[in-house]
């Protein structure tokens, strides 16, 4: 397993997520940190852009699964955004996608942000097809 990792932090995304038909009628702001693991000693040594997962076009691959896909649980939202990750780039071996909903609990005068977190793993999702 590859002890590098390429990271982007506190993506912004709205989208139509949660349980209740009022939560998905209107979008909610969703905050997203990816990691994805791989083996970064090839674009290390060369200096080169191709050795490496772009880290614009896992940012847009995020965008598209996020704006297509309308749903309840953030559990599930994760799960498509790391399959579409995994899909994309086949140079990651696992994925660490935290998904959370930064706007929930400030209107009942709470802090704090829930969400989940998931991590896939390239082998593991090779092994249930």
């Amino acid at each position: 397993m590859a002890q590098d990792s390429v990271f982007i932090e506190g993506m912004r995304i709205t989208a139509h997520v949660g349980v209740t038909a009022e939560e998905r009628d209107t979008r909610q702001i969703l905050r997203f940190d990816l990691e994805l693991r791989c083996d970064l000693h090839r674009a290390g040594e060369s200096d080169d852009i191709g050795h490496v997962i772009d880290y614009g076009a896992v940012y847009q691959h995020v965008v598209t699964v996020v704006e297509s896909t309308p749903c309840k649980l953030l559990e599930h939202l994760a799960s498509k955004v790391a399959a579409a990750l995994l899909a994309a780039f086949p140079a990651c071996e696992e994925v660490r996608i935290r998904v959370g909903k930064p706007a929930l609990f400030p209107t009942t005068g709470r802090s704090g942000m829930p969400g989940v977190e998931i991590v896939r793993v390239r082998s593991e999702l090779s092994a249930r097809a």
